[in-house]
């Protein structure tokens, strides 16, 4: 007895031992999955972050914000930039994230769901990203003539370029920055006038074009992904880090084109003078030069401008060799504003990448860089044309594909379509004035039409569909509270700056001085500002009409259709009123499983479903607002102060039940029932009785 008194007592310290060797296994395991699924997370996290910042940078950062800041006084242009960034970008980009997430539909379709009658919208907006994508496509063809030109040993606008025939007029090259030169004669061969030269071409810029196109149609059509990653659905973070992306890109890209600018300012003029002297010297006591070429020793104690007259006073065959001979600076005295065009950004890192020890090798990767940049932002822009088109239009629907291999399921016929037409609509920018077209495009036309098509925008979500109830919507869809913040400035910041925005445009457009446009002077060689005919205006006002046009139209089309549906069956409401009706069930919709709390469970199960009220079989077009979720509270946010007052009776009409808003036969019906109940109910009491 003792003795299984003793094994007793060692076997019960031990089955607590035993019990808990497998619990520490387990334990174990779990720790090592946790940091396996952390590992991953943080990993996958990491290249969302690394995606969104190679999307983030566009080719506006590079191109574009250098030569706005230039032109508009520097210090104070980033100031007011930062400014708008806070209270316009970052709002008004979260405004777009949070609508795609949350309706997860394209730019057509997410207005025709939202407010039917405002619909236009995103066929505007498929215009505007239209007109976008063919400035965007000259760029890229800059981009490619100057990564073609990078492939020589010597790189090309280092140096006045070579010509058989020295004359003075060739001279010009001299009176300024090689780079600038090369950039308005050789890539350009740009006009004096935006008037002068528009149905000439220029060969390698239209094969430029050509190539730019096809390079964009092989890749959408072999479905290369450059969306946006989603990212834990943190869009704030998202859109302040693509906004801080840009910001920081377009910051470093402008000290860089300033310091260049600083440096052609210093270079220019006696300095540059004095350099060509030194080095012409050099080559004549090297023997390279004859003693013909020695300039005069007091050219140095004389004006900038007598060099030039003393090389056009040489012969030909001294001039040749005196020019190629002369460093690449300008020498005329330059200002600080030497260069305000457009291209300021490819004549500034053409005159950086020539500092460089291996310049040809630098400029290949640099160009290169910014062919892709340009691919990727067109990619995009095309993208939010080819899909929507793709989804709204019937023939494209018919003809899904062309080419019958591809894996993956893109839209090639509507891609080819675009990109045709995109190559057709790019030629007007290939000609000699070609340059001073897309700046009219870039300064006047895009400008106000992206602002006032955001002011829609603005106005239907914020107003019209009110910001409360897009708030309780979310909340409702995807169990996650929009930041209040954001919705006060949806309505009583972005909105009154979009507007003041869009009068500002539109003075600036209209005022009785035109505005300008940077235009080369060939016999000068320097820029100068020419101003925009009332002609090329009107332009502007015509194609600015064209794209709002799909606004006013979309209703006017829908009305009109119902109008005919209505006068092709004209006996349809007669005879629903002489035909006894039977009122249908109640449909009965299935229960949405949202995370919430207890205490709000009977609340949100007596909310309709906005997906579910856009599967119903109802017209859309038989209300002046879509079905609310909750009729009996309305946002303070739904109606601007201006609101007419056919638009609060039908936002009166909306907030009865919807079993309530019913046809008038429909309503003899319940008044008949009604009066059989009581007759029912007084035959009862009188039984009773």
């Amino acid at each position: 007895m003792e003795s299984l008194e003793e094994l007793s007592e060692e076997e019960t310290p031990r089955e607590p031992t035993s019990s808990s060797s497998p619990s520490w296994k387990l334990t174990g395991k779990e720790i090592l999955a946790t940091k396996t699924q952390n590992y991953f997370a943080q990993t996958k996290r990491t290249k969302n972050i690394l995606i969104q910042v190679a999307l983030s940078i566009g080719l506006s950062s590079i191109w574009r914000f250098p030569y706005l800041c230039h032109r508009n006084g520097g210090g104070s242009f980033i100031l007011m930039y930062f400014f708008m960034l806070l209270l316009f970008g970052i709002p008004l980009l979260y405004m777009e994230m949070i609508m795609g997430h949350w309706l997860r539909v394209d730019n057509i379709r997410v207005w025709k769901q939202l407010i039917p009658w405002l619909g236009g919208i995103g066929y505007a907006s498929i215009l505007v990203c239209i007109l976008m994508s063919l400035y965007n496509s000259i760029i890229i063809t800059w981009s490619l003539s100057y990564l073609g030109n990078s492939f020589d040993n010597s790189l090309p606008w280092n140096q006045c370029p070579l010509v058989k025939t020295i004359n003075v007029t060739d001279l010009s090259c001299l009176q300024t920055v090689s780079h600038q030169y090369f950039w308005y004669h050789t890539t350009l061969s740009a006009s004096g006038h935006i008037e002068e030269g528009v149905e000439a071409l220029v060969l390698h810029l239209t094969l430029g074009v050509f190539a730019a196109w096809c390079l964009l149609f092989l890749t959408m059509i072999t479905g290369l992904n450059t969306s946006m990653p989603a990212g834990e659905d943190n869009y704030i973070q998202m859109a302040s880090l693509v906004v801080l992306v840009n910001l920081g890109t377009s910051l470093l890209v402008t000290s860089i084109i300033f310091i260049v600018l600083g440096f052609w300012a210093t270079t220019s003029g006696p300095t540059c003078v004095e350099k060509s002297v030194s080095k012409l010297m050099n080559l004549i006591k090297k023997g390279v030069l004859p003693q013909d070429a020695k300039p005069p020793e007091d050219i140095l104690l004389s004006p900038a401008l007598d060099y030039l007259e003393w090389i056009s006073n040489l012969p030909q065959h001294l001039q040749y060799q005196v020019i190629h001979s002369t460093p690449s600076c300008s020498i005329k005295t330059q200002k600080e504003k030497v260069m305000e065009g457009p291209g300021l950004a490819f004549a500034a890192f053409s005159q950086a990448v020539s500092l460089f020890p291996g310049s040809s090798f630098w400029a290949i990767l640099f160009f290169l860089a910014l062919v892709i940049m340009g691919l990727n932002t067109l990619i995009r822009i095309l993208e939010g044309i080819v899909y929507p088109l793709q989804n709204s239009i019937s023939i494209f629907g018919r003809h899904p594909k062309l080419l019958s291999d591809l894996s993956v399921a893109k839209p090639a016929f509507a891609t080819a379509l675009v990109c045709l037409g995109g190559f057709l609509g790019s030629l007007v920018f290939t000609g000699h004035s070609g340059s001073y077209i897309m700046s009219l495009f870039d300064d006047c036309l895009v400008p106000l039409i992206l602002t006032i098509i955001v002011a829609f925008q603005n106005v239907a979500l914020a107003w019209i569909y009110g910001a409360r109830r897009v708030r309780e919507e979310i909340f409702g869809d995807l169990g996650r509270l929009l930041w209040s913040f954001f919705t006060v400035l949806w309505c009583y910041v972005t909105l009154p700056g979009l507007l003041a925005l869009t009068t500002i445009c539109l003075m600036q457009l209209y005022q009785t001085e035109p505005p300008y446009y940077i235009a080369w002077n060939s016999s000068m060689s320097q820029e100068v500002k020419q101003p925009y005919l009332q002609s090329t205006l009107g332009w502007v006002t015509f194609l600015s009409m064209l794209t709002f046009l799909p606004i006013p139209v979309y209703p006017l089309q829908h009305w009109w259709y119902l109008q005919d549906h209505i006068a092709s069956d004209p006996f349809g409401k007669l005879q629903s009123k002489k035909m006894p009706l039977v009122p249908p069930k109640p449909l009965q919709l299935p229960k949405r499983h949202v995370k919430c709390q207890e205490g709000n469970s009977e609340s949100s199960s007596r909310k309709l479903s906005l997906p579910l009220i856009r599967g119903l079989n109802l017209n859309p077009w038989q209300f002046s607002l879509p079905l609310s979720r909750n009729s009996q509270s309305s946002s303070w946010f739904s109606l601007p102060v201006i609101t007419s007052v056919t638009s609060i009776s039908s936002v009166r009409s909306l907030s009865l039940p919807i079993s309530r808003q019913v046809s008038p036969a429909s309503t003899a019906i319940d008044n008949s029932d009604q009066h059989t109940e009581t007759k029912e109910e007084e035959r009862r009491e009188n039984s009773v009785q």
